[in-house]
């Protein structure tokens, strides 16, 4: 009686998948036994604890790499040293979550596009958008205030999920030009995920906090602010930091030559904000059919 009982004691039925387990962990999914001990707080702080520096140790770690060393965390990916990492996805997914958060602290447009940036900032489908934008407004007869309200409000919210299509389009760019390479194309979408993972940092937190600190301190000089703010000038040192990072990069996963990275690198870099424009016009379309 004593053996039985004790066996009824390490015997449950996994409240997950429904198998019967012979001890405190579940075979067929690893289901663990809920115990006395896991109604404790101290049982639940624990857990905490060891949530939060697993996840900060990865992050950081991650983060560091992302930034230092281009192309290393999607080599050591498909090296199948992916523990001590976050994943390219949860990645960008993280960095995107910062990016939307910064624009509470830091004035930055190029993702969300609000419609007076649509139609006045626009050198590529302006009288495109205003006649559209038009005939929304007599096909609603409503206030173009009233619209581009609207229209804020809802792009701001689709612009946070249609960044993913930056993605696909860039690891597509990258399979054709590294088609002799014989690489797989989820390969490229890796790259392309973490190039992306990088560009929210450098447009969402890099520039702005290096725009405000430049600013203060040309205004402690007493020299004008001007050229630290002009669209003209960031773009340019955006274009140039985005060439230099997706060199580094490049050379390290493809391994390809030397100037051939070059070439891609300054060329991809130099058209980075016609790419920017495209994404702008998919959120425009979207964005004016669902409100």
């Amino acid at each position: 009686m004593k053996h039985r009982r004790s066996s009824l004691q390490t015997t449950f039925v996994c409240p997950s998948c429904g198998t019967e387990a012979t001890n405190h962990f579940c075979g067929s999914c690893g289901e663990r036994e809920v115990s006395q001990s896991d109604y404790s707080l101290r049982h639940y702080l624990k857990e905490l604890t060891v949530a939060l520096t697993l996840l900060d140790s990865k992050v950081i770690r991650s983060l560091w790499f992302l930034m230092s060393k281009p192309g290393f965390l999607s080599s050591e990916y498909f090296r199948g040293c992916r523990v001590r990492y976050v994943k390219p996805l949860q990645l960008f997914v993280f960095l995107n979550v910062v990016y939307y958060f910064s624009l509470t602290l830091f004035v930055a447009t190029t993702f969300t596009t609000p419609l007076a940036t649509q139609l006045h900032q626009n050198n590529y489908y302006s009288a495109y958008a205003r006649r559209q934008v038009s005939q929304k407004v007599q096909k609603e007869q409503t206030s173009y205030e009233a619209l581009e309200a609207k229209y804020n409000q809802k792009t701001s919210v689709l612009s946070r999920t249609l960044i993913f299509l930056l993605i696909p389009i860039f690891a597509l760019l990258f399979y054709l030009l590294f088609f002799k390479k014989k690489k797989y194309f989820v390969e490229h979408v890796v790259v392309a995920t973490h190039f992306w993972s990088f560009n929210l940092i450098l447009l969402g937190v890099i520039l702005p906090i290096v725009t405000v600190m430049l600013t203060r301190l040309l205004k402690m000089l007493n020299i004008s602010a001007t050229y630290v703010v002009n669209d003209n000038t960031s773009s340019i040192a955006l274009q140039i930091c985005i060439g230099v990072y997706l060199f580094a990069m490049l050379r390290r996963f493809y391994a390809a030559s030397r100037w051939y990275c070059v070439t891609i690198a300054a060329t991809i870099g130099w058209a980075f904000f016609n790419i920017v424009w495209f994404y702008r016009f998919c959120l425009f379309e979207i964005t004016l059919g669902t409100i």
